[in-house]
């Protein structure tokens, strides 16, 4: 029956990811096509321009977004399989990212299942934690409710759900919907912790098999998502030391268990670091000042799973002191994610993927001491309450997705990000540069298809990244003067061949940002027309 309700649960939860998608397909206008994305277009095109590559055959991977030349270094495993998987099935790149989503999907929820099984004794208590992971967010909704209700920016944002900022990484739910890199990271860092932890309470073969699952998923979120082994590698480190604290014993084979377990995810991360320090484009992006927000901002994005979190402090500190140690490992991996994201990086709150899970399995420990007495109906019915106190904010996160799909090309606020459709206009266009335009020929665009066309294509784009565009807000305006024609045919010749620019597109976006025609003809000829858009190649005088 257990097993059951599980499973229901997990499905339940994927299957409402699919919503907005699904209502994406549903409105998608007349000579329109959908790309199956929400949220945020931009960061997600980031990992499919990646699988791009991998789809034509290359296994490093170059910044397709941004024309200064760089060696290409970068290898992720999650991409290049995306792209193998669309080229043997022809599954187009878009659609196939969500099929591998889903699959993340539900392997994150069922390894959550069983890392909060490995340290939750009790049914219930179980089945309040897989629905919190599932479901449960902070207070987000309120501003935005504000927002919605008078027009008016609020004085703050919660993280769980902004117009302005949201962060999927910090959120299951979210990123089970949005962010499936994520996910994934969380969901091979819990398999590294959670077969450390049997690896050091097993002895012979069954402890040896433990070592080797989590050497495999140390090395793979290594590479595949390096902002989550960092604090992954500090737990461990702490949770050794504050075993060894509490028992007053050091004991040598979990020391030696950890390193053989620890060292070669350290050996992939260094190498890592290196390649992105080797390689001028991804070092660039990496400064990219992305911050984790206050602490009165995270913990309203949290809102009464943090303060369950917070509550349940006293009682596992009980149970430490009766030499319960089983909960220092998640103790530890909580600590080591407020280091992490307090770390003096650029990326800090990067590496908070899995808070939301640690803070669940500690809500459920607070939500065991306040309902043991109750009965069984008493008790579903305190838990489908708790879900509704908790769930406000994904129903918001929703909401505004459908908002912005609806509005997103109408409203000038929201041209910064990626259309959510394409029209038949564009896919002709871009399908002509994919087969007519050379391996190195860049492409200037409006950023609105620049974002789309390395992952259509194949082919680098001028600008086409907030962050990784090189010098983005410097390069636009540099476009802007080619769309207006305010440089000179010389000056325009050394510009285009410092870049490679090749060709140009005219589209209802370029002709926007001037508020009229072009004056691309200025400088090259017309190759391609499809009504009243143009590909105009740049002449090589």
């Amino acid at each position: 029956m257990a097993r059951c309700g599980k499973a229901w649960l997990l499905s339940a939860t994927v299957s409402v990811s699919w919503l907005p998608y699904l209502f994406g397909w549903l409105i998608t206008p007349l000579k329109m096509r959908y790309l199956w994305l929400i949220y945020n277009p931009d960061d997600q095109n980031v990992h499919l321009m990646w699988a791009r590559q991998a789809m034509e055959g290359a296994w490093r991977f170059h910044d397709l977004f941004t024309t200064e030349p760089h060696p290409g270094l970068f290898f992720n495993l999650y991409a290049l399989l995306l792209g193998w998987f669309c080229r043997l099935t022809n599954i187009p790149l878009h659609f196939g990212y969500q099929i591998f989503r889903t699959a993340v999907a539900f392997a994150f929820l069922a390894t959550a299942f069983w890392f909060g099984s490995l340290f939750l004794r009790g049914e219930r208590t179980r089945k309040a934690y897989q629905w919190l992971v599932c479901f449960s967010s902070g207070l987000g909704f309120l501003p935005v409710l504000w927002w919605w209700q008078t027009k008016n920016r609020p004085p703050f944002y919660f993280v769980d759900v902004s117009p302005e900022l949201t962060m999927p990484e910090a959120n299951s739910f979210l990123s089970v919907c949005v962010a499936p890199m994520a996910a994934l990271g969380v969901t091979l860092v819990m398999l590294f912790l959670g077969n450390l932890y049997r690896a050091c309470q097993l002895l012979g073969a069954n402890s040896r098999s433990h070592l080797l699952l989590a050497v495999l998923c140390g090395v793979v979120v290594a590479n595949v998502h390096s902002y989550a082994a960092v604090p992954m590698l500090i737990a461990v480190a702490l949770w050794q030391l504050s075993h060894a604290a509490f028992t007053g014993t050091m004991l040598w084979r979990r020391w030696a268990i950890s390193a053989a377990a620890g060292l070669p995810c350290m050996v992939v991360l260094a190498i890592q670091a290196f390649v992105f320090s080797q390689d001028p484009a991804f070092a660039q992006k990496a400064a990219t000042p992305t911050l984790t927000p206050s602490p009165f901002i995270l913990l309203g994005s949290y809102g009464i799973v943090a303060l369950m979190a917070v509550l349940a402090l006293l009682t596992i500190g009980h149970r430490l002191r009766q030499s319960e140690t089983d909960w220092l490992l998640p103790l530890s991996w909580l600590i080591a994610l407020m280091i992490a994201i307090h770390l003096p990086v650029s990326f800090q709150r990067k590496m908070i993927e899995g808070l939301h899970v640690v803070l669940c399995l500690l809500a459920a420990v607070a939500w065991e001491r306040w309902t043991q007495r109750f009965n069984e109906i008493r008790h579903r019915l305190a838990l489908a309450a708790l879900v509704f106190l908790t769930v406000p904010s994904q129903g918001a996160f929703l909401a505004l997705n459908g908002y912005w799909m609806v509005h997103n090309n109408l409203l000038p606020e929201r041209r910064l990000m990626p259309t959510y459709f394409l029209s038949e206009t564009h896919l002709q266009l871009m399908g002509w540069l994919r087969e007519n335009a050379e391996k190195d020929d860049a492409v200037l665009c409006h950023p609105m298809l620049g974002n789309y066309l390395p992952v259509l294509t194949g082919r680098k784009v001028f600008v086409g990244h907030w962050a990784e565009t090189l010098n983005f807000r410097q390069k636009l305006s540099q476009a802007m003067a080619v769309w207006e024609g305010r440089l000179p045919p010389e000056e325009a010749q050394a510009f285009f061949q410092r870049h490679r620019l090749r060709y140009a597109l005219e589209t209802d976006f370029e002709r926007g940002a001037v508020k009229g025609a072009t004056a691309l003809r200025r400088y090259g000829e017309v190759v391609y027309q499809v009504g009243d858009d143009v590909i105009v190649r740049f002449s090589k005088q």
